[in-house]
């Protein structure tokens, strides 16, 4: 069951993020902001299927790395709920709506941003206790610790204010989105064969059928 969790969420977790790429590419707000509503879910279960693997003596590691995968989809599904319901029908005074709004250097951006570094750091984490044993989990391995690299960018840049509110930094990030959906789906591809073939290990009679 365990295996299957990892599979099927990091299969979910992949396809999340090449529809939001699609959402980035067409300018549809709408669909971005449902799948990542989606993929906070997927990458949270997914942490969990990692840490169950983990071995005994990086059990805490990588529990660090779910607990923090939490804190992550609770600030972004904040942002991308909001947008889909509070912001969408209008449904506050034209105050809270310009406050929540989803712009370049708001409140709520910050959050968003917040989120993902903590998403970078969880997959740092949990990339510390993964069991390589082939040179394609070898390099799912070094993706996600690379990833972690996110963390640092993602705080420190909106305390130094580059994203400006109503600033032209619009298409600067739309472009640096893109290159983190190219650089996550092929992780998720990888961790979707991880545990995979950890699936047909676990059932001999598959792995006799295949």
């Amino acid at each position: 069951m365990n295996k299957q969790l990892g599979f099927y969420s990091s299969i979910i977790a992949g396809g999340c993020t090449i529809l939001f790429l699609i959402g980035l590419v067409t300018f549809n707000g709408w669909l971005s902001y449902f799948v990542c509503l989606l993929l906070g879910w997927a990458y949270v279960l997914l942490a969990c299927a990692f840490a169950q693997e983990a071995e005994e003596d990086k059990k805490g590691v990588a529990l660090g790395g779910v607990a923090i995968a939490v804190i992550y989809s609770v600030f972004t599904n904040f942002v991308y709920y909001s947008q889909l319901t509070t912001v969408a029908h209008q449904s506050a005074s034209p105050a809270v709506i310009e406050a929540i709004t989803f712009t370049p250097g708001s409140w709520v951006f910050g959050f968003d941003i917040m989120g993902y570094g903590l998403m970078a750091l969880s997959t740092f984490l949990i990339g510390l206790t993964i069991r390589a044993q082939t040179g394609k989990e070898r390099v799912m391995k070094y993706m996600f610790l690379i990833h972690g690299a996110f963390f640092p960018v993602c705080v420190l840049l909106p305390m130094f204010n580059v994203f400006k509110q109503g600033g032209e930094s619009d298409m600067s990030g739309v472009i640096a989105l893109i290159f983190w959906c190219i650089y996550f789906a092929p992780v998720m591809a990888l961790s979707a064969l991880y545990f995979g073939s950890r699936k047909r290990e676990s059932n001999p009679l598959a792995s006799a059928k295949a």
